[in-house]
């Protein structure tokens, strides 16, 4: 949901509410931005940072191509792009309701390179062939 624009020193963007009306970030232009303010806030297992699935799905992510992550406490800011989002993020649901989860490997830094993309998967050797027919004496058979 949208909440009304507020005011004060965080009242740029489009603020978006979950469904209790709590709320938990802001659209500014197209990125959406999360504040974290305490350590606890972040997941442990996996190492990332959680967010409302249902608010993400129908609020953030058709208007947004960038997800921005701001760490009070230890000054750092994430960003991923929304496709990675998409493509990487895991759902949890640990009490609170389904959460989308994108683990830290995958969020860019300023100072860090960008995550390597996937390699292609390597070619499956192919099964190793029947012996021919015309071998004489014992072939002894696959055990499993």
């Amino acid at each position: 949901m949208y909440a009304k624009v507020g005011r004060g020193r965080n009242s740029s963007g489009v603020p978006i509410t979950d469904r209790q009306g709590r709320a938990i970030g802001r659209i500014v232009g197209r990125e959406y931005h999360k504040i974290v303010a305490r350590q606890d806030q972040m997941l442990r297992s996996p190492p990332g940072f959680g967010f409302d699935a249902w608010a993400m799905e129908q609020l953030v992510l058709p208007r947004v191509d960038t997800v921005v992550v701001t760490c009070k406490f230890d000054g750092r800011v994430y960003t991923a792009d929304v496709a990675s989002f998409r493509r990487y993020a895991m759902t949890i649901d640990r009490g609170a309701g389904p959460q989308y989860v994108l683990p830290l490997g995958y969020w860019v830094e300023p100072g860090r390179p960008a995550p390597a993309p996937e390699r292609a998967p390597l070619a499956v050797p192919s099964p190793v062939p029947d012996p021919p027919a015309a071998v004489t004496g014992p072939v002894q058979g696959r055990l499993l």
